[in-house]
């Protein structure tokens, strides 16, 4: 049986995985801006280090944040809601940063669509399903997550889902905004916090199911 403190260790180290990734990716390009670049335009298919990104960062972390989520599920409380919102966050969010790793957009991330390869397709309607889902299961968790002990697990959690809601709004109707790489990273950072501040809980608090 896998440990809780292993299991808190496979969601840190998903989460880790991802920040170095996206920290490594903008110091690799010169010129990248955090504030307005999206976080796929530093590992597309034209960049020089996008593969090692992809193979050593953006993919092991989406694997690890999946089996993090689904672990996590045995060791969380029950309440109908725990185990649907964090399969559904290994599944939407994991899963798609997995396939956002496999499948690179192509060149400058084709903002306009103009003749699209098949994983520049497979990009986006991946980045698409995580952004419209994830928010809305992590405020799910929040919720369930405020009868666990201690209280405020649960309001961390709901605030992270509230401002990833936030900045997803603001993301998706300022697509050509100069600020839409901070919105990005801010949608994202929310929802990291959220599953550390999940690993944490788990590691030191023993909910067994069953």
């Amino acid at each position: 049986m896998i440990t809780r403190n292993t299991i808190s260790i496979i969601g840190v180290t998903g989460v880790l995985l991802f920040i170095i990734a996206v920290v490594c990716g903008a110091l690799l390009i010169p010129g990248y801006s955090h504030l307005s670049q999206y976080i796929s335009e530093s590992y597309a298919i034209d960049t020089k280090y996008g593969i090692y990104l992809r193979l050593f960062g953006y993919i092991p972390s989406g694997i690890l944040m999946m089996l993090f989520c689904f672990f996590a599920v045995k060791h969380l409380p029950k309440n109908s809601a725990t185990p649907i919102a964090t399969v559904a966050i290994g599944l939407f969010y994991g899963g798609g940063t997995l396939l956002t790793g496999i499948f690179p957009c192509d060149a400058g991330c084709n903002k306009e669509m103009i003749d699209p390869s098949l994983a520049q397709f497979i990009h986006n309607l991946s980045g698409l399903l995580t952004y419209i889902t994830v928010p809305f299961f992590v405020i799910v968790l929040g919720f369930a997550a405020l009868k666990w002990q201690p209280l405020k697990t649960g309001k961390v959690i709901l605030l992270c889902g509230f401002v990833s809601l936030t900045f997803l709004l603001l993301f998706f109707s300022q697509l050509n905004s100069p600020y839409g790489g901070l919105y990005q990273r801010i949608l994202e950072g929310s929802i990291l916090t959220s599953l550390l501040v999940t690993a944490r809980y788990i590691k030191n608090y023993n909910h067994q199911a069953g």
